[in-house]
């Protein structure tokens, strides 16, 4: 069976249950089963009519909606290949995207007004506009003029090996990459890690909102969704995602790094932590402040917790387990559907991404220490870049770029990524993941980054969070002054961080400082700060700011 398939089971089966439900302000609009199912096929019928034929790559952009996934399932039914696009891409790399995919249609739905007047300019002539039911724009042909005289539609049965998707990586070095997803590579990755997701029950509640053009959220949130028949709801915009989150309370909630850190500063904002670590003391206290804030956050029904698409901070997790928050740490690629290890829910071992998944061989090689995996669920290659598909994959196996070590029992910690690696003016080597993660769980650290290639020493560029920023300089530069000493104490004389540096900017997705998944651009960052800080970098103090 293909994810199609189980659409097929589940709108066969119970085609009046609710399949997605879409907020707007107070009231939300449900989908049942036989409604998506019903909408699809127009939208099959359209594209039928304006002559797609199958194999053509149709692109999406939209933030996450419940019409999202009901043209997503248009395009498998008619043997189309979809090109999600993020929907803060940039004018330059949705350019890049369109052209390397070799689209002949772009479908808009849900855009920010700033986001979408920088990108129109920027559509090619060549590619096909139209936009997604609800979502109208200027200029560009609406949904009800793109069903106009649509046909009666024929739906394809496919198979395993056909392409379903090409997934552009979000481009933390270079050029984003075009991943090649085929229907048996989805449902072999959604089929392994059913267990540890739950998806083997019936009831699920998931939440979308981190973006579904990422595997991530494709294949736990929408294939996940599908596979297990369950209800997906959706977020409305940044401002609503409290109060959606709270409607929802879903079983299953997937969150990345930012978003738990966010989620600590909120909790903080209204108690401070020593207050809260006092009652926690109390036991008859304890239960009911856990209970009062899985409630406020929306999680007081969700029993899968996941982080995962970046390194989170252990000081972080073990924060939230006071609060009886267990939060399993995944870890994949797009390259392999996101999945190729997870913590058990009754073994969770902080420090570690989790266990491997069965029935896939995980080597490390013996020099750089790169994880390297095999297993039916990797991409088929990179779109039109065989050079780059060679040397990623080589005898079957996923070169993932991702250093680690591997423990008696399956359990992976990640050690750094072989491209973050650095290299000071004295020649020594630094990966500076792991000094990172010494400031991540700081409540005063909204980010982080350790970088020195053009110096003797590596430093830390620290962006206050909220909180660090309404505290004074004394204060802030006391707590950074202690991680620090505590970073360096273990250190290797050539590992120690010379000091921390305070930057004014945020590092944003706006001023390309972030990727589209919220991962720093190392190189933009070091090509920004390197050199305009060496006068800082000189001054005789552990923490200096900008």
């Amino acid at each position: 069976m293909t994810i199609l398939d189980y659409f097929l089971k589940w709108e066969r089966e119970t085609p009046g249950e609710i399949f997605l439900r879409q907020p707007n302000g107070k009231t939300w609009t449900n989908y049942t089963w036989e409604q998506v199912g019903i909408e699809a096929r127009k939208a099959l019928g359209a594209l039928q009519h304006h002559g797609y034929q199958p194999g053509d790559r149709i692109a999406l952009m939209s933030a996450n909606c419940a019409q999202w996934i009901i043209f997503d399932l248009a395009l498998m039914m008619g043997g189309y290949i979809s090109v999600p696009l993020y929907a803060n891409v940039n004018a330059n790399a949705m350019q890049k995207i369109l052209q390397n995919a070799g689209a002949r249609a772009l479908f808009l739905g849900k855009l920010l007004p700033k986001d979408w007047n920088n990108l129109k300019p920027a559509i090619p002539k060549s590619v096909q506009t139209a936009t997604l039911d609800g979502y109208t724009k200027e200029g560009i042909q609406s949904w009800q003029e793109f069903l106009e005289n649509a046909t009666e539609p024929t739906s394809i049965t496919p198979s395993s090996p056909d392409v379903v998707t090409i997934i552009y990586t979000s481009g933390t070095t270079g050029d984003p990459k075009g991943v090649v997803h085929t229907f048996g590579s989805i449902m072999n990755a959604v089929a392994i890690a059913s267990n540890a997701f739950q998806l083997n029950r019936k009831g699920n509640r998931f939440i979308s909102y981190l973006p579904l053009s990422h595997a991530a959220e494709r294949g736990l949130i929408e294939s996940g969704g599908i596979y297990c028949g369950g209800t997906i709801a959706f977020v409305e915009s940044a401002d609503t995602f409290a109060e959606n989150l709270q409607a929802v309370a879903p079983t299953h909630f997937f969150g990345v790094p930012r978003i738990w850190e966010k989620f600590q500063a909120k909790i903080l904002g209204k108690i401070s932590q020593p207050s809260l670590s006092f009652l926690l003391k109390i036991p008859l206290v304890a239960g009911m402040i856990r209970s009062r804030i899985k409630k406020s956050l929306g999680l007081q029904q969700a029993d899968v917790i996941v982080s995962g698409a970046a390194p989170i901070a252990q000081e972080l997790l073990r924060w939230f387990q006071k609060l009886g928050i267990s939060i399993c740490e995944a870890y994949g690629l797009s390259e392999d559907f996101s999945v190729l290890s997870i913590h058990p829910k009754d073994d969770i071992r902080i420090g570690t991404v989790g266990k491997l998944f069965d029935k896939q061989e995980v080597y490390l090689d013996p020099d750089t220490h790169e994880i390297r995996q095999k297993c039916n669920w990797l991409m088929q290659g990179y779109y039109n870049n065989p050079e780059l598909t060679a040397k990623t994959i080589v005898n079957g196996f996923l070169y993932t770029g991702d250093m680690g070590h591997l423990s008696d029992d399956g359990f992976l910690t990640i050690t750094g990524r072989v491209k973050d690696i650095f290299k000071t003016t004295k020649g020594e080597y630094i990966s500076p993941t792991g000094l990172e993660m010494n400031f991540s769980g700081l409540s005063i650290v909204d980010q982080a980054c350790v970088m020195g290639s053009q110096y003797s020493k590596p430093f830390v560029l620290i962006v206050l969070s909220e909180i660090g920023k309404a505290m004074s300089k004394v204060e802030v530069e006391k707590r950074l002054k202690e991680v620090l000493h505590t970073a360096n104490h273990d250190a290797m004389e050539y590992q120690k961080l010379k000091k921390a540096i305070v930057v004014k900017e945020e590092w944003t997705i706006e001023n390309d400082l972030l990727t589209p998944t919220l991962k720093m651009k190392r190189n933009v960052l070091s090509q920004k700060y390197e050199s305009a800080l060496k006068a800082i970098y000189a001054r005789d103090e552990m923490v200096s700011w900008e």
